[in-house]
């Protein structure tokens, strides 16, 4: 009998661990399938990267795995808050929404170095922000340009916004003296005067503020009928930057 329940342990810790890897499996497929674009219906709390996806085959696919994780796999097996950070690189997230007007979450950009600058580099992130139509109806934009001069690494940039009405304002070319390295984080809170704020990687704040705009009074209040938002990364097509800095994103609920 002892040995008869000895087996029986064995085999239910084999099926065990047999399901674990399963799930494993099941959910590395999943985590694909957000990367490439696919919107969950089940685990809610996951961000889908890049472009949102079309096409019917692969969404039907990303359906039936997201399905088997969440009735094969335990309660709280995956959950996409464990993962704070999606990756995004030269593409565009899936549209957020929709939002009680003007509770838009702020998006944070986190770049990290791999490896020193040596040349000239451009990367652009840019937000935009819809109606309850599904209109686009204003666009903030935050270009980077990247460089090592005199043997330092240099960061300049310019900050913009835009009207669909046709308004906009933009800063002329500035430098971000107190960005030493790639390693920073970027909130960009569309709603606020302080409108780009950069942590640096010394845990200091610096706040890049649009005061100077004189239509931001009507940007605020264009931005309060927004209901969806969608984030955009975008390099020089055939760029290598990627092999200088990696780019994540996460939201941060108002």
């Amino acid at each position: 009998m002892s040995m008869l329940r000895l087996c029986l342990g064995v085999l239910l810790l084999s099926i065990a661990l047999e399901a674990g890897k399963s799930c494993e499996r099941k959910a590395k497929k999943f985590k694909k399938c957000l990367t490439n674009g696919f919107s969950p219906k089940i685990f809610t709390s996951c961000q889908a990267g890049g472009d949102a996806m079309t096409i019917n085959r692969k969404i039907k696919r990303c359906t039936r795995v997201e399905n088997r994780l969440s009735k094969f796999c335990e309660t709280g097996s995956f959950d996409c808050k464990t993962s704070e950070w999606t990756p995004i690189y030269d593409a565009t997230t899936s549209k957020i929404g929709p939002f009680e007007a003007s509770k838009f979450p702020d998006f944070i950009v986190k770049f990290t170095q791999q490896k020193e600058v040596d040349k000239s580099q451009y990367l652009s992130q840019s937000i935009y922000f819809y109606n309850g139509a599904g209109e686009q109806i204003g666009q903030t934009n935050f270009i980077l340009y990247a460089n090592r001069i005199e043997d330092k690494f240099s960061l300049s940039a310019y900050k913009r916004f835009y009207l669909e009405s046709g308004g906009m304002c933009s800063s002329p070319r500035f430098n971000l003296d107190y960005v030493t390295d790639y390693n920073f984080e970027m909130k960009t809170a569309a709603g606020e005067a302080n409108m780009y704020q950069i942590t640096t990687s010394d845990g200091v704040l610096h706040n890049e503020d649009m005061t100077f705009c004189k239509n931001l009074s009507e940007w605020l209040e264009v931005l309060s009928g927004a209901e969806y938002t969608a984030m955009k990364m975008m390099v020089t097509r055939g760029s290598d930057i990627a092999d200088y800095v990696t780019t994540e994103y996460k939201l941060e609920e108002n």
